[in-house]
């Protein structure tokens, strides 16, 4: 996976990063704990990172293109190929039955 590859960046260094105009592509992927924002600057690729530490995690689609925008980013490509959205998971505690 990607994501075990490529270098963290901060949100501080993104924000500068798009300032100075190297950002030239965004698409989010699928990872274990949800989806993540892949970007390219220059030659490389990074993930976004958490303000703390690690990778940010998003749970739905609409929390990436909040995070995006606000960036000013606003094209970006997506792969949900092993993405389960939050509503379509099987309820918790007695919900609906996912299919076999």
């Amino acid at each position: 996976m990607l994501t075990t590859t490529a270098s963290v960046v901060l949100p501080r260094i993104l924000k500068e990063l798009v300032v100075a105009g190297v950002v030239s592509d965004a698409r989010v992927e699928p990872d274990d704990k949800g989806l993540v924002i892949v970007l390219r600057a220059g030659v490389n690729e990074r993930v976004l990172g958490a303000a703390r530490g690690g990778l940010r995690y998003f749970q739905s689609l609409d929390g990436v293109a909040s995070v995006l925008q606000s960036y000013g980013i606003t094209r970006f490509t997506v792969e949900t190929g092993d993405w389960v959205p939050r509503t379509m998971r099987p309820q918790q505690g007695g919900g609906a039955e996912a299919d076999e």
